[in-house]
C-alpha cells in the first residue's frame, strides 16, 4: 500500500506552517508610559530587554499547525493506492455466480446439486479471490456484491428458493457484464449453475459481451428427467337454463419416460371435488383431459386441475378463475312510431348468448343524462339522429370517457339526412337495389375484432345476405371504414372519440329491406359488434408468472394476500394501481382490509414452456454471443489515480479533523491556557529586596 496525491503541487502550502511558528516567538510586551515625580533621590538601576527566544505552549502550537497541515493536505487530495506486485504474479480473480432459480430448478433431483455445486465455487476461491452472487429466472438480482467475505456469499446461495418463472439466461448475463464493468483490476470469471434448459436461450442472440470476459456452465441436470405436467387447459361457461355449467378440458404431457405412464387428474371448483379422471399417457405427447360438466354458482368460480405430486411439482397444479356472470347494459333508443316487430331481431340477438350477457334497455332521448348513462355500456340509436341539447351534450361526454355509441341508419335517417360531429359520417339518400335482386357485402376488414367470429372468411360468409335498400352513408376523413357493400358504399363506419368508440351501421337490421336478419351470421355479428363497441374483453381465466395485474377502478383502500400469505398494499400512480405476480397460486383482492369474500381473485400459473426440462449443450449457452472489446469491461490495468481518489474520497476527512482542531485552538486560546514568560529580576535587585 502507498499514499499518492492528485495535486501534489499543493503540498508547497506546507510553508505555510511558519506561520504559528513566528506567531509563538514574536514579542507580545507593550511599555507603556507613567508619569511620577522626581526620581533625583533614587538609584538607577539599568534593565535589559530581549526578544522572546523560545516557545513557551508546545501544545497550541501543535494545534495551529497540525490544522495548517490537514488544509494543505485535503487540497492535495491524497488516496491509498495498492503497491504494483510483480508480473509474473497470479493475478487476483472476481467470480460472478449466476445460480438459476427458474421453476425447472425445482426438480428434486436439480436443486440440491446447484447449491453444492454453488457452494463448491465459492470454496475454491483464491484468498485474495472476490465474489458475487446473483440469482436469475426470466429476472436477475445481485444478491451479493462482489465480496471477499465467503460466508456472506454462501448465505446468498443458501437463502435462495427456486420460484414460479421461465428462464433467461440473457437476463443474467447482462447483470454479469455490469458487474464485471466495476470489477477492474480483477481477472474475471463468470460461472453459471444451471440445468441448461434450452428454453432459456431465448434472447441470446445479438448480446454482446467482453472478449475477455471468462463464461462457463456448470450444467447440474441428470441425464434423464421423468415428468409429468400441466400445460394448460380450455375452459368454457355453457348457458343451461337459467344457470350455466362449466365444461374443461385439460393438457397433460409427460416427458423421459421409457414408455407410457399413467396420472390421475382431478378437478376442484370453489374447494369441492367435481371430477376424477385416470389416464394412461403416451410419453413425449399431450394429452387432453375433459371432466364432465359441472354447474355453477351464480358467483365467481376459483378452480384447480392437479396431477398426484412427482418430482417437479411446480408444474402439477393449474388454476383458473371464473368472474360471475356479467351484464352489459345496451340503451336501445327506438324511434317514438317503430312497433316491436322492427326491434324484435336486434333484441333477441341480443338475449341469446352469455358471457357476458346483454341487458337491452329501452329509452328515450330525455334519458341520456349523466345521471341515466351511468353503468350503461352501449347506446344504440336505432334510426334515430344523435339528440341535441342537453342529451347530445351528455351522450358526447359519455363517448369521450369510454363509452359507445352505434348509429344503426334506416329509412327515416336515410330521407331526412343526419350529420353529427358525434358520427364518423353522415346519411343521406337511400341507395335501392331492386334492379338485381339486392346487393350483397363486399370488402370487409378481417383482422378487425368484429369479424373475429368468421376465421377470415368473413366477406364469404356475411355475403350470403340481400340487401334491398340500405341508406347512402359519406364516411368523414379520418373515419375507417371496417366493410362495404358490392357497389363499394361504406357498410360500417368506425372513429374514435376521445376513449371511446362511434360506429355508423348501414345494414338493416330489420326484415323488411332485406334478410340479413334471417342469416346465421346475423347473431355472431350482432354480438361481436356489440362488444366492441362497449370494449369489452373477457378477462384471461389464469395469469402467467411474472406479470403484472392490474387492480379493479374504484378500489379507494384495496389489500392485497398473495399466494405465500404476505398482505400487500398498492400505492396509486399515473397509471393506476397494479401488483406483481411473482409467485403461483391464487392472489385475492380486497377492499380495506383482507376478511369476507374478496372483490376479485386472480389465479397466476407457471409458464407451460418451463415443464419443457429438454436439456442445452453448455457450448450452446454463448451460441450467437457477440465478443467486443471494450477497455470499459474487466480490464486488467489497475485504476487510474483520479479514479482511486474518487472512490476513496480522504480530502473530506482531513477537512473535517482541520475543522477539529481549529475549533480546539479556538477553545485552549481562549481559556487562557498559554504559558506567560515570568519576570526574572536582576541579582542587584534581589540582594536589596526586603
Amino acid at each position: 500500500m502507498g499514499l499518492g496525491f492528485l495535486v501534489p503541487a499543493f503540498l508547497a502550502g506546507l510553508t505555510a506552517l511558519l506561520v504559528p511558528i513566528v506567531f509563538h516567538l514574536r514579542h507580545r510586551e507593550r511599555d507603556k508610559p507613567l508619569r511620577f515625580p522626581s526620581l533625583m533621590f533614587l538609584r538607577r538601576i539599568p534593565i535589559r530587554t530581549a526578544q522572546r527566544r523560545r516557545i513557551t505552549d508546545w501544545f497550541l502550537l501543535l494545534l495551529r499547525a497540525g490544522a495548517v497541515a490537514l488544509l494543505v493536505a485535503a487540497f492535495a487530495r491524497p488516496f491509498v493506492g495498492q503497491a504494483l506486485v510483480a508480473t509474473t504474479a497470479e493475478p487476483a480473480r472476481a467470480v460472478l455466480l449466476l445460480l438459476d432459480r427458474s421453476l425447472s430448478m425445482g426438480h428434486r433431483d436439480v436443486w440440491p446439486v446447484a447449491l453444492d455445486s454453488a457452494r463448491r465455487v465459492v470454496a475454491g476461491l483464491g484468498a485474495n479471490d472476490r465474489i458475487a452472487v446473483v440469482l436469475f429466472d426470466e429476472l436477475a438480482e445481485v444478491a451479493q456484491p462482489l465480496t471477499v467475505d465467503r460466508a456472506l456469499a454462501v448465505g446468498a446461495i443458501d437463502g435462495a428458493r427456486p420460484s414460479a418463472r421461465g428462464t433467461r439466461y440473457a437476463a443474467a448475463l447482462r447483470v454479469a457484464r455490469q458487474l464485471a464493468a466495476d470489477a477492474r483490476g480483477f481477472r474475471t470469471e463468470v460461472v453459471v449453475v444451471t440445468d441448461m434448459q434450452r428454453s432459456g436461450l431465448a434472447g441470446l442472440a445479438g448480446m454482446e459481451l467482453p472478449a475477455d470476459l471468462e463464461v462457463r456452465a456448470v450444467n447440474v441436470a441428470p441425464l434423464t428427467r421423468p415428468n409429468v405436467a400441466l400445460i394448460g387447459a380450455d375452459v368454457q361457461r355453457l348457458p343451461v337454463g337459467e344457470r350455466s355449467q362449466l365444461l374443461v378440458s385439460a393438457r397433460v404431457t409427460s416427458r423421459d419416460f421409457a414408455g407410457a405412464t399413467t396420472a390421475r387428474v382431478t378437478l376442484t371448483v370453489n374447494g369441492r371435488q367435481s371430477g376424477i379422471r385416470e389416464v394412461t399417457l403416451p410419453t413425449e405427447r399431450v394429452l387432453a383431459v375433459a371432466f364432465d360438466p359441472v354447474s355453477l354458482p351464480a358467483g365467481p368460480a376459483r378452480a384447480v386441475i392437479a396431477l398426484e405430486p412427482d418430482r417437479l411439482t411446480a408444474d402439477d397444479t393449474l388454476r383458473f378463475v371464473l368472474p360471475a356472470e356479467a351484464a352489459l347494459r345496451v340503451a336501445l333508443i327506438a324511434p317514438s312510431d317503430a312497433g316491436s316487430d322492427e326491434t324484435l331481431y336486434l333484441e333477441r340477438a341480443l338475449a341469446i348468448g352469455r358471457s357476458p350477457r346483454f341487458a337491452v334497455e329501452r329509452r328515450t332521448p330525455a334519458s341520456l343524462s349523466p345521471t341515466g348513462l351511468r353503468g350503461v355500456s352501449v347506446v344504440m340509436l336505432f334510426d334515430v339522429a344523435v339528440p341535441t341539447g342537453a342529451a347530445g351534450t351528455a351522450l358526447e361526454e359519455w363517448v369521450r370517457a369510454g363509452g359507445g355509441v352505434v348509429l344503426a341508419a334506416g329509412r327515416r335517417i336515410a330521407a331526412r339526412g343526419s350529420v353529427s360531429a358525434l358520427l364518423p359520417g353522415g346519411v343521406g339518400g337511400v341507395v335501392e337495389r331492386l334492379d338485381d335482386r339486392g346487393g350483397g357485402v363486399g370488402e370487409v376488414s378481417p383482422d378487425h375484432p368484429i369479424f373475429t367470429p368468421f376465421a377470415g372468411n368473413a366477406a364469404a360468409i356475411l355475403g350470403a345476405a340481400r340487401f334491398l335498400s340500405y341508406p347512402k352513408v359519406t364516411p368523414d376523413s379520418g373515419a375507417l371504414v371496417l366493410a362495404r357493400f358490392d357497389d363499394g358504399s361504406p357498410l360500417l363506419v368506425e372513429r374514435a372519440v376521445g376513449t371511446g368508440r362511434s360506429l355508423l351501421l348501414a345494414a338493416p337490421l330489420d326484415a323488411s329491406a332485406g334478410d340479413f336478419p334471417l342469416q346465421p351470421a346475423f347473431l355472431p355479428f350482432l354480438r361481436r359488434l356489440m362488444l366492441h363497441v362497449a370494449g369489452f374483453e373477457p378477462p384471461p381465466p389464469w395469469r402467467i408468472a411474472g406479470e403484472t395485474s392490474q387492480l379493479p377502478e374504484g378500489l379507494r383502500e384495496p389489500v392485497v394476500a398473495t399466494p405465500g400469505g404476505a398482505l400487500l398494499r398498492p400505492s396509486a400512480d399515473l397509471v393506476g394501481r397494479t401488483v406483481a405476480l411473482r409467485e403461483a397460486g391464487f392472489y385475492h383482492i380486497y377492499e380495506g382490509r383482507a376478511a369476507g369474500e374478496p372483490v376479485v381473485s386472480v389465479a397466476v400459473n407457471p409458464p407451460a414452456l418451463e415443464s419443457d426440462l429438454t436439456p442445452a449443450d453448455p457450448r450452446e449457452l454463448l451460441l450467437g454471443v457477440r465478443r467486443v472489446d471494450s477497455t470499459s469491461v474487466a480490464s486488467a490495468a489497475p485504476p487510474a489515480p483520479v479514479e482511486r481518489e474518487g472512490r476513496q474520497r480522504l480530502w473530506r476527512l482531513l477537512l473535517a479533523g482541520a475543522v477539529v482542531l481549529l475549533i480546539a485552538e479556538m477553545i485552549v486560546a481562549n481559556a487562557g491556557w498559554r504559558g506567560r514568560a515570568s519576570l526574572i529580576l536582576p541579582a542587584t535587585l534581589e540582594r536589596s529586596a526586603p
